[in-house]
């Protein structure tokens, strides 16, 4: 083993030569394209998992196929298994069956990509192919392409073995897994691949300083956007991480190597191969920077030309510098010239200024390069290459739909404060590092999800962290092969993963490099070992080191499949539900027979795409558009008055019509129907409360109705709807800082002093506050003293603005102003309507102080009810749902995650609550349904004056498979399947034991799921949520019909129509 030499280091690009190394295999292209097909198939075959899981079936008595899972499966197909597949299911029925062709959320095949490009030019080549099979099977098959540049990158060092482990274990890393599995037809099949070949490319290139494999690495980031949308931040930072390498080669090179006599440094610059190869990989890879966001689906769609030709000008350049090749390149084929630099002493030949063009071209794209990645600087062609790096950090999908307009801040432009969606999604939400780590590489030697490794076992369960030696490896790889520094993008996706700073569905973007630096790792130590052992046991046997080869390699397999067993037991683990089960796509068959394709739901946005693809329908939101329009969709379900629901309902519909259906494009100011009502942006921004409260009011003027408005209620909306009412459940002109500030806890917000009237030398006001006459504000009472305040504004007459004054002028009085400088607090004298505003610091400085009372008075808003109160935080409704619930003589215990229990005595109708001192009184709800799915309400004992609201229900609840010990004496197999109300076929199916088996005692045998039934579900909830739209919808039906008609209602579902 060599000695550390700097020298050798740079010429080897890597340190530790001969200490840090893989055994070689040198295999054949026909080895390593059957390592290639191997590891493609044991990707294949995991992902069967979840399809065997859904389509379990057997025969039953009559010899007839039944499904254990029926409502998994429709027309013999599983169904899949999240939101976004509908998405793109919808698109796909609009490009290939002429559907949803009034609906303005669905795009053309093109603008998102590969992912229903793809699936298209399948549906129009094969027609008996249907939308639902390939939505199910495309991911099970694309998934396994990642497995081809991972053996590829082992073959470029020389190891194929390396590679194939690698891609063994990124195909099945439990990240990856869960996002791809069969049905789970997202841009995640996409997202690693096409990087994952990049990166193959552009080490070839570098470890080779070939303009061929830069080309193709070129073209592979150039079409990037066309396979996975939000690719861009990975994109320019493999493009910026690339570029240093090469350049600090140059450095190095130049300081270390030469020992020319030459003077200039440009003439010992052009000498130097690597600094030719960092000018042309400069041009090529500036290239990228500014054409790849030409392959985006809308883009190609609306410019195609422009996409074409962000190819061929690559093309273009590698032949031309092909023609030209610089006397460099021709003399040195390797990094050889750092050590026959002397041989090349030659003066620079006439043939040579090609050389000395493109190095200068190449400096310059640099420098401007340089120019634009730079945040403070940010110029030129590459400006904006920084935003693109930071811009998706926080980003959670690349199908998200068009932002919002936002405007600037001014004096003449106010802005509301909706909720992001971003903030309420799992997988875009911070994480612990410890489920961050597993989801990477599953922990060894078991998963430790709790799907795998039940919490109540993880404690003492001995857990080896895989990921982490992934990362030791990967910081060993990118020590030995510098160009493996390429991987610190993905290094740092990490990084923001166990941070918080993204969530969780980014470690999807990990797997690979660190299934690399883990195989790398096992690798080097196992080949370091049997070095050792041969070298001083059998120095001289001839053979000894391809035994040591051996043994590495067969040591080696034998560690990959202890690490990869935990990720494969995740993938037969992870019994994975579908979005909507059979009964679910009942409810919305009635929905698409109710309705005509013109027509709007009001549902939540997670169930947006389902509306389209099964009811055929048009929403306002869904998994790809989560627009601000979210905020009345919760006003709307949270409402309790129907009035008020039904008149928001369609004055949102008719909106979001006339800005989406009677525009172009170009002509629309804003987006969402929520910022056109409110007037969001500008100097006439509406006061919403009022107007959401005037909605109600039969005397409120209505847009024309051109359209029905459905109200879909899928059994799930109960989850979630906590969430939901976070949405509405704030002040839309505080930010959410200001709303958290405790200085609002201090004070209230603003206080309006009405009634002003004269008595004697002061002026007095409604609420015992008094104006005396040496400016003080008093009040009196409980807490009597002085309101200091900082100044004294007047506005006089609608429209006016305010300005500082320094006396009150009251019915004859003249008050002088007496300010005290320490106090923040503001005082607004309305002088029309002889009352003063107090208004708090953080109010003062509000959008709402500043569009209705400062800037230009608003008297009409000044006068309606709710204005004085219409800048306190609005609070969130309480509602709590049970994951499961005990009993203890008349209490029912209703208990969540996290060790929050509700303790609800139902004999005297009282509950204790956490945080709440004195036991709170509610009214009992017991609900079930009939075999045909009816409602029957169960007459209970009812408090007049209860707050609160104990609902039991019956809902549908996703069952996994459970393990069940036979007791002594042993058990048939038919008292079994009878005792679990499974059919006994299915049963012997499943265990594959015959009908006739009788198990032995206390052996464990699994019980197969039904996957849905209905179960006892449990809510608490205060009178606020009771009466809202949803709950009153859905667990009571009970809506006013005179405003709601009834379509369909179902444990698994509601629909209804909104009537005039």
């Amino acid at each position: 083993m060599e000695n550390f030499n700097l020298k050798n280091s740079i010429s080897e690009r890597g340190f530790f030569s001969g200490i840090i190394e893989l055994p070689s295999d040198r295999a054949h292209w026909s080895v390593t394209l059957l390592f290639i097909l191997l590891a493609y198939l044991l990707s294949f075959w995991v992902r069967l998992e979840w399809i065997d899981f859904a389509q379990a079936n057997y025969l039953n008595e009559n010899g007839e196929i039944e499904y254990l899972r029926p409502d998994m499966v429709k027309n013999g197909v599983a169904l899949p298994n999240t939101h976004d597949s509908f998405y793109f299911g919808s698109i796909l029925q609009k490009a290939h069956l002429g559907m949803h062709q009034e609906n303005n959320l669905i795009p053309s095949v093109f603008q998102n990509g590969v992912i229903t490009y793809l699936p298209y030019v399948l549906l129009q080549t094969f027609p008996s192919l249907e939308i639902e099979v390939l939505l199910l099977w495309l991911p099970v098959c694309v998934a396994g392409l990642v497995c081809i540049p991972i053996v590829l990158i082992g073959r470029l060092y020389n190891c194929s073995l390396w590679g194939f482990f690698a891609a063994c274990l990124a195909g099945v890393t439990h990240s990856y897994y869960n996002r791809t599995l069969a049905g789970y037809y997202d841009t995640d099949m996409f997202s690693i691949t096409i990087p994952a070949f990049a990166l193959f490319f552009l080490l070839a290139a570098s470890r080779r300083e070939s303009l061929s494999y830069l080309l193709a690495g070129v073209l592979t980031l150039c079409v990037g956007r066309f396979f996975y949308g939000s690719i861009q931040a990975i994109t320019c930072t493999t493009v910026l991480t690339f570029l240093v390498l090469r350049w600090v080669i140059v450095l190095f090179d130049y300081f270390t190597v030469t020992r020319s006599t030459e003077t200039l440094v440009t003439n010992k610059l052009l000498k130097l191969k690597s600094f030719s190869f960092a000018c042309k990989s400069t041009v090529f890879l500036g290239w990228v920077l500014i054409a790849e966001s030409w392959s985006h689906g809308k883009s190609i769609e609306l410019n195609p030309t422009l996409f074409l030709l962000g190819l061929i000008i690559p093309v273009l350049i590698f032949i031309l510098l092909n023609i030209f090749k610089d006397e460099v390149s021709k003399e040195n084929s390797s990094h050889g010239d750092l050590a026959n630099f002397d041989k090349n002493k030659s003066k620079v030949s006439s043939s040579s200024i090609i050389t000395k063009l493109i190095s200068f071209f190449g400096i310059i794209v640099l420098f401007l390069v340089v120019l634009g990645v730079v945040p403070f600087i940010n110029i030129g062609p590459f400006s904006g290459t920084w935003s693109k790096v930071t811009g998706k950090l926080q980003s959670y999908s690349v199908i998200s739909g068009p932002a919002a307009k936002k405007f600037d801040s001014s004096n003449s432009a106010y802005n509301l404060n909706f909720k992001d969606v971003k903030t309420t999604i799992r997988e875009a939400s911070e994480i612990p590092p410890d489920v961050v780590r597993n989801r990477i590489l599953s922990d060894s030697p078991s998963c430790s999800c709790p799907r795998c490794l039940p919490n109540k076992d993880k404690k003492d369960a001995f857990i080896i962290p895989t990921a982490f030696f992934g990362f030791v490896g990967l910081f060993l790889l990118i020590i030995r092969y510098w160009e493996m520094c390429l991987t610190l993008p993905f290094a740092a996706i990490a990084y923001y993963c166990f941070s918080g700073s993204v969530g969780l569905r980014f470690t999807v973007h990990v797997g690979n490099v660190a299934s690399m630096g883990l195989v790398f790792l096992i690798l080097v130590v196992l080949w370091f070992i049997f070095r050792i052992v041969v070298s001083k046991y059998y120095p001289h046997r001839v053979k000894a080191f391809d035994l040591a080869k051996y043994g590495t390699w067969g040591f080696a397999a034998c560690f990959i499949c202890f690490f990869a067993i935990p990720n494969i037991q995740h993938a037969k683990n992870y019994n994975s539900h579908v979005v909507y089960p059979i009964k679910t796509i009942e409810v919305l068959d009635k929905l698409n027979e109710a309705s005509t394709p013109r027509d709007f739901v009001i549902t939540w946005w997670d169930y947006g795409s389902g509306c389209w693809f099964y009811g055929q329908t048009r929403t306002f939101t869904s998994p790809a558009h989560q627009t601000f329009d979210n905020f009345l969709t919760s006003e709307i379900l949270r409402s309790t008055s129907p009035s008020r629901a039904v008149n928001l309902s369609r004055l949102k519909t008719e909106t979001y019509v006339a800005l989406h259906d009677d525009r172009k494009d170009e002509d629309k100011e804003y987006s969402t129907a929520v910022q056109a009502i409110f007037k969001d942006g500008t100097a006439n921004l509406e006061f919403y409360q009022g107007l959401m409260a005037d909605v109600a009011k039969s005397e409120y003027t209505m847009p024309k109705k051109t359209r029905d408005n459905f109200l879909f209620l899928p059994y799930e909306i109960l989850r979630i709807f906590p969430t939901i009412l976070s949405f509405s459940s704030r002040n839309l002109y505080l930010s959410e800082s200001s709303t958290l500030n405790k200085s609002m806890l201090k004070e209230p917000p603003m206080v309006i002093l009405k009634n002003g009237r004269r008595e004697g030398s002061s002026v007095i006001f409604d609420g015992n506050y008094r104006f005396d006459k040496r400016g003080d504000l008093r009040v009196t009472g409980n807490k009597s003293g002085i309101i200091p305040y900082g100044q004294i504004l007047e506005v006089s007459g609608n429209g006016g603005s305010a300005s500082p004054i320094t006396n009150i002028l009251f019915e004859g009085l003249n008050i002088p102003v007496n300010p005290s400088p320490n106090a923040a607090r503001r005082l607004l004298f309305i002088k029309e309507e002889k009352e003063f505003v107090i208004l708090s610091p953080s109010t003062f400085r509000s959008t709402f102080a500043k569009r209705f009372l400062l800037d230009k008075f608003d008297s009409h808003s000044y006068k309606h009810p709710l204005f004085s109160k219409s800048i306190f935080p609005k609070k969130q409704p309480y509602m709590a749902q049970a994951d499961w619930v005990t009993q203890s003589g008349q209490t029912l215990i209703l208990n969540m995650r996290g060790g929050y229990r509700i303790e609800a005595d139902i004999s005297t109708n009282s509950a204790k609550i956490p945080g709440v001192e004195q036991a709170v009184s509610f009214n009992f709800h017991r609900l079930t349904n009939k075999p045909d799915g009816s409602l029957v309400k169960i007459p209970t004992k009812k408090l007049p004056n209860a707050r609160f609201h104990l609902v039991q229900a019956n809902l549908p609840v996703f069952l996994s498979d459970r393990s069940y010990e036979i007791p002594q004496g042993g058990k048939s197999l038919l008292d079994v399947a009878k005792l679990h109300g499974l059919d006994p076929s299915a049963l012997a199916s499943e265990s594959g034991k015959d009908l006739d088996h009788n198990f032995k005692e206390f052996s464990e045998i699994i019980i197969p799921a039904k996957g849905y039934e209905l179960r006892p579900a449990f809510f608490f909830m205060e009178d606020a949520v009771f009466s809202s739209v949803l709950i009153q919808g859905f667990l009571m039906e009970n809506l006013d019909p005179a405003f709601f008609e009834k379509v369909f209602t179902s444990p698994w579902g509601k629909v209804y129509k909104m009537l005039n």
